[in-house]
């Protein structure tokens, strides 16, 4: 049990998977820049960012500006086949936790408060990551098949918003990308924004923070009630 009183827990807290619970980007690398070389243009690493965290669509529509190519219709079942496939190789092979994250999961489970897992990846694709962290540990799961528009748009957490039955300024959501965050924000979330990589630059309205290790729901409180992220996690 938690010595947490329930007037210091949020209301809800949504997750992304991704870079945030599970340190799976270092992956899609992998199968993003085989995918770039096998379109016959080698993906540079600017670009690479700007795709972290889209969704399947706003992906391709990154990569064919970069490559010079339109990718619609078959092309497209076929290159998202060809992704997809691919980091659901490696997902089976190397799956880790991202630091912090594991305790936080534990934390909210004590506290019961509820959760929802928010990502952009595919049902197909997810699943193998969800085995990792335990379905069961979420009320809600959102993934990048169930929203008309993924991230950047708010789409996703809207919709985990009112699967939980709370609102969007009551909930505190947690992310890894630019793309993520700014998501997160235009619903109308509290945002806990953790780059994954070097370089991401910050997402207005989000709280910019190094990583989830110290990071428990009394931390993740202090952002609805306005107070410094550090100092309820001790820095």
């Amino acid at each position: 049990m938690t010595s947490t009183s329930p007037a210091r827990l949020p209301a809800a807290v949504c997750l992304d998977m991704d870079g945030t619970l599970v340190d799976t980007e270092r992956l899609w690398d992998i199968a993003v820049f085989e995918l770039a070389e096998h379109m016959g243009r080698p993906l540079d690493e600017a670009t690479r960012e700007r795709t972290l965290g889209n969704s399947l669509h706003g992906f391709f529509e990154i990569l064919g500006e970069y490559t010079g190519r339109r990718i619609e219709g078959e092309e497209f079942d076929r290159l998202a086949h060809r992704l997809n496939s691919r980091v659901t190789q490696l997902m089976r092979t190397d799956m880790r936790w991202r630091p912090g994250a594991e305790v936080l999961l534990a934390d909210i489970a004590a506290t019961g408060v509820p959760v929802a897992l928010v990502t952009n990846t595919t049902a197909d694709v997810a699943v193998v990551p969800l085995e990792f962290i335990d379905r069961s540990r979420f009320d809600v799961v959102v993934t990048g098949c169930m929203v008309a528009e993924g991230k950047p748009a708010p789409d996703p957490y809207l919709l985990a918003c009112a699967e939980l039955d709370v609102e969007p300024g009551s909930a505190v959501a947690v992310e890894d990308s630019v793309a993520g965050a700014t998501a997160a924000v235009a619903a109308g979330c509290r945002v806990l924004y953790i780059p994954s990589t070097d370089g991401q630059p910050d997402v207005a309205g989000a709280h910019t923070h190094s990583t989830l290790e110290g990071v428990d729901v009394a931390a993740l409180h202090a952002l609805t009630s306005g107070s410094p992220l550090g100092a309820a996690v001790g820095q």
